[in-house]
C-alpha cells in the first residue's frame, strides 16, 4: 500500500548549494528582534568571522557551521592572534546586559512559506572559565550556563506566523528569503560574572536533542556599562545603546541594566523554562496572511518549462485512517537523491542506501518508521522535513511512502 507524501518546496534552485545549518553571525547586535541584517548594527563578531562569516555576505556558506558533536570541540578553530581585528572586534560586555546575537536562518523556520514543524530542540549560551579555556567540549562549556535560549513552537499552525518567537525561529522577515534571512536570540548577562575575558560558546539543536551545533565567540565583560561605553568609544563606536525590557529569548524578562539609574540584574544565568508564547513590550507581534497563486498554466508558443530543483522538502505521509485493531503501523519511506530525513508521529527503527531500482542510483535511501503510540496510529499522517546533500529534481525523482505492515 503506497500512501501520499504531501510537500512543501522550501527551496528551489537551479544552481547553487546549500551545505549548511547555521552559525552566529554577530555577538553583539544593536537590534532587537530585527527582520533584515545590517552590518552597521553589529559591535562584535565570532571566532574568525572574517575568513568564514564577512559581515558583507551574510548568511553566505564558507563551511562556517560545526557539529561537534558530544566529545568534539565545539570551537569550529582555534584561537589565535588573528581571530580577531579592529574589522571584527570582539564583543564588550557588562554584568546584567540584555545582549542580542544574531544568525541565518538557512531554510530552517515554521511559518507561511514552509510548515509548522520544522524542530527546534533547544539553544542555549555557556562560558568558559574567565582567560583560561579557549577550547573544549561541550560537556566541559555546559558546566557554566549564561542563558538558556528556548525552544521555537513546533506542530502549531496557529504560532507559526507570530513574531517575536522563542529559540532558533526568531526571524520576522523569513519567507522574504527563507535561506539569508536574519534571525535573533536576546538574553540576559548574569549580575554575579566577574569581569575578564571569556569564551562563550552558542549551542543549538535542531533535528533531536544530540544534533548540536556550536559557535565560539569571545567576549570582554567590563566592570559596568560606562566602563563597557568608554570601551567601544575607543574602538570609533557611536551607537552605544542596549536592549532594555520585554521578554528574553527564553520567554523570561529582559534586564533593564544600564537602561535606568539603578536597575539591577538577576544574579545567575537566566533558566526559565520555554514556552510557546511570547509577549514583549518593545515590538508588536507580527500576523502574516497567506498567499495565494494562480494555477499553473500549460506553456504555449514561446513558453518553454524549465528544471525546478530542491533542496529541502517539508510535509507529510498521509497513511489514511487506521481500523481499530490495529495498534502498529510499519512504513518505509524512499527517497531517489542523497539526504538527511527526520520525522514524527512515528519512531526510525533504521535508515540504510539502497541502489536506486527506478534509475540504478546508489545515493538512494530507506528510512523504515514505525508508529506504536496511539495517537500517531490515530492520526494517519507523519511528518517529516529532508534536506538534499545536492539540488534533486523532485518531479523525476519523487519520494514515496509504502505501508509495509499493520499489527
Amino acid at each position: 500500500m503506497i500512501s501520499s507524501i504531501s510537500f512543501a518546496i522550501v527551496t528551489l534552485c537551479v544552481i547553487g548549494y546549500v551545505q549548511s545549518h547555521s552559525w552566529i553571525a554577530c555577538s553583539d547586535y544593536t537590534e532587537k528582534n530585527g527582520g533584515n541584517w545590517d552590518p552597521n548594527r553589529c559591535r562584535g563578531f565570532p571566532r574568525d568571522s572574517r575568513n568564514y562569516a564577512p559581515k558583507n555576505s551574510f548568511g553566505l556558506d564558507r563551511g562556517f557551521d560545526h557539529k561537534p558533536g558530544n566529545g568534539g570541540d565545539v570551537c569550529k578553530t582555534r584561537y589565535s592572534a588573528s581571530s580577531y581585528s579592529s574589522e571584527y572586534p570582539k564583543a564588550i560586555y557588562y554584568p546584567g546586559q540584555q545582549v542580542v546575537i544574531v544568525h541565518p536562518m538557512k531554510n530552517h523556520g515554521a511559518d507561511r512559506c514552509t510548515n509548522a514543524h520544522i524542530p527546534d530542540f533547544g539553544n542555549a549560551i555557556y562560558r568558559g572559565v574567565n582567560a583560561m579555556d579557549r577550547s573544549g567540549t561541550l560537556a566541559h562549556f555546559k558546566a557554566n550556563l549564561v542563558s538558556d535560549l528556548g525552544r521555537s513552537p513546533v506542530g502549531q499552525p496557529s504560532l507559526m506566523s507570530i513574531y517575536p518567537k522563542p529559540g532558533y525561529q526568531n526571524a520576522p522577515n523569513f519567507c522574504d528569503d527563507t535561506d539569508k534571512s536574519m534571525g535573533t536570540y536576546s538574553f540576559n548577562i548574569p549580575g554575579n560574572i566577574a569581569p575578564g575575558e571569556y569564551t562563550f560558546v552558542w549551542r543549538w539543536s535542531f533535528n533531536g536533542p544530540q544534533d548540536h551545533y556550536s559557535t565560539c565567540f569571545e567576549v570582554i565583560i567590563a566592570p559596568n556599562k560606562a566602563s563597557r561605553d568608554q570601551q567601544l568609544q575607543s574602538r570609533g563606536v557611536s551607537d552605544l545603546s542596549v536592549a532594555c525590557g520585554g521578554t528574553v529569548s527564553n520567554n523570561g524578562a529582559g534586564s533593564t541594566v544600564g537602561c535606568t539609574p539603578g536597575a539591577t540584574a538577576p544574579p545567575g544565568p537566566s533558566t526559565v523554562a520555554p514556552t510557546t508564547t511570547r509577549s514583549t513590550t518593545t515590538t508588536t507581534p507580527r500576523t502574516t496572511t497567506r498567499r495565494t497563486t494562480t494555477p499553473p498554466q500549460t506553456p504555449g508558443f514561446g513558453q518553454r518549462r524549465v528544471p525546478m530543483k530542491a533542496y529541502q522538502l517539508s510535509g507529510e505521509i498521509s497513511l489514511g485512517p487506521a481500523v481499530s485493531t490495529v495498534t502498529r503501523r510499519f512504513v518505509s519511506v524512499h527517497f531517489d537523491c542523497s539526504v538527511e530525513a527526520s520525522f514524527w508521529n512515528a519512531r526510525l527503527l533504521r535508515s540504510h542506501n539502497h541502489e536506486n531500482s527506478r534509475k540504478k542510483r546508489h545515493s538512494a535511501i530507506h528510512y523504515d518508521l514505525v508508529q506504536e503510540q496511539s495517537g500517531h496510529v490515530a492520526s494517519g499522517k507523519i511528518y517529516f522535513t529532508a534536506t538534499y546533500s545536492e539540488a534533486c529534481d523532485i518531479i523525476s525523482n519523487p519520494p514515496i511512502a509504502t505501508i509495509t505492515m499493520e499489527e
